[in-house]
């Protein structure tokens, strides 16, 4: 979404209580348009950026959610003897019936809100665990999309599959759940290969690594105590959509300004009642 086409659109409509935005995204009586919730975002993340005091959410999301994901990524290629990975994407439209342009409040309350998020977990804990019995671990990211600024989810599983037999039939269910429960999520935007290549189901029986140079090869050996081996490409990416990070390109004078997409994205998580970070019991918590 461009500052051009979101001059008018509020952050969240009338409807909803002005008492459960942050006081800095509301006027009293209605959301900031998300233009000025963008800006009063970033002013706050600069003024946390530059104190002693206070952590910004850039700093959390990059010191602490960001090294929990590659943390994890990296202990579990150890210790599954079949490691197959799987990124389930799940996405929606950014537009009501009419052809309307939603909130971004209300977007993200269709895509977290309710029972969907529950019913996701569920569908993959009985189609991989109880009917197929299979250890697993994983991790969900909320972002927003480079077009649209729509949010978005990414999951992120880790499994212990020895005789590579995870396919996108057993993940299937899974989306047709989201399908099912989010108004706005239409098939043809989840399309996927039936082979796990590419789409909203990818699954990669030998998960491809990312590379790594020799400095940042030592830097993760030296900050962590799992395995210093390179992490997993899909990992890496999953890692990279949290919402904060994209801010500490704009308060950092010797790095590109990210769009205003990415920066409403951050707003929005801020303002957000929903976890954009989410994990299962044996994702590091170091």
């Amino acid at each position: 979404m461009n500052s051009s086409n979101s001059d008018n659109l509020r952050l969240a409509p009338p409807s909803v209580d002005v008492d459960s935005l942050p006081k800095p995204l509301h006027d009293g009586t209605q959301a900031l348009t998300v233009d000025e919730a963008r800006e009063t975002y970033l002013r706050i993340e600069r003024a946390s950026w530059n104190s002693d005091e206070r952590t910004s959410k850039h700093m959390r999301h990059r010191n602490e959610l960001y090294p929990r994901i590659l943390e994890s990524d990296r202990r579990l290629q150890e210790q599954y003897e079949g490691l197959t990975t799987v990124k389930l994407t799940r996405g929606l439209s950014p537009f009501n019936e009419l052809g309307e342009r939603m909130t971004p409040w209300e977007l993200d309350a269709m895509l977290n809100g309710g029972t969907i998020r529950r019913s996701v977990r569920e569908a993959l804990n009985y189609h991989l665990s109880r009917k197929r019995d299979l250890d697993f671990e994983w991790v969900g990211v909320t972002s927003v999309t480079q077009t649209t600024g729509a949010p978005r989810e990414y999951m992120y599983l880790w499994i212990d599959d020895p005789d590579n037999g995870v396919s996108t039939d057993w993940l299937s269910p899974t989306l047709d759940k989201h399908l099912d429960k989010c108004a706005n999520a239409f098939e043809e935007n989840h399309a996927y290969h039936e082979n796990g290549t590419g789409g909203a189901i990818t699954v990669r029986h030998s998960p491809p690594l990312a590379e790594h140079s020799k400095d940042d090869f030592w830097k993760i050996q030296e900050a962590s105590e799992e395995p210093s081996y390179p992490n997993t490409t899909g990992a890496k990416f999953v890692a990279g959509q949290l919402a904060h990070l994209p801010v500490g390109d704009y308060v950092n004078s010797e790095r590109d300004n990210p769009s205003d997409t990415l920066l409403n994205g951050g707003a929005l998580a801020w303002a957000s009642p929903y976890r954009w970070f989410r994990a299962s019991g044996g994702v590091s918590t170091s």
